[in-house]
């Protein structure tokens, strides 16, 4: 009897790494705290941080909301243009809006969480995309323990 097993990457972001870690990509842009869009096979394409929301900046299809300028300079602070990063998928590719959706590592770090873990961001499930959904969580959770973001009393949010 054979096996055979065929892997299908779909988007142009699901083929993994050797080691089934992700697909290595270069930043170009940060869009907003929870949006970033890379080189990916010579396209530049957004793609949609999984688990994790954060307030919007001001837009044409957006109003500004409070911490959202924050959130958006974090992660332009944490990843700016040239930076390489690794994207994770889940079980769902792609949004509604063709975004990649993807956990980002910038080298060990989950960008993901690390938005959560300063407060600019909460956690958001999409089902079945729940594989960083934990690590957000714990981070967030972090973030309004320490009184951090949107739960520093002081910025009125």
């Amino acid at each position: 009897m054979t096996l055979v097993v065929l892997l299908l990457g779909v988007g142009g972001c699901a083929a993994a790494g050797e080691d089934g870690s992700g697909r290595r990509v270069t930043v170009t842009e940060v869009v907003d705290g929870d949006t970033i869009r890379v080189a990916l096979d010579g396209d530049e394409v957004p793609v949609r941080l999984l688990n994790i929301d954060t307030p919007e900046t001001d837009g044409p299809y957006t109003e500004a909301e409070c911490l959202g300028a924050e959130a958006a300079a974090f992660l332009a602070d944490l990843l700016p243009a040239g930076t390489e990063v690794r994207l994770a998928q889940d079980v769902e590719p792609q949004d509604q809006y063709g975004r990649q959706l993807a956990g980002v590592y910038l080298e060990d770090l989950l960008v993901n969480a690390e938005v959560a873990r300063q407060g600019l961001g909460v956690p958001v499930l999409v089902e079945p995309n729940d594989r960083f959904h934990a690590e957000v969580v714990a981070a967030h959770d972090e973030a309004r323990d320490a009184g951090r973001g949107l739960y520093d009393p002081s910025n009125g949010c």
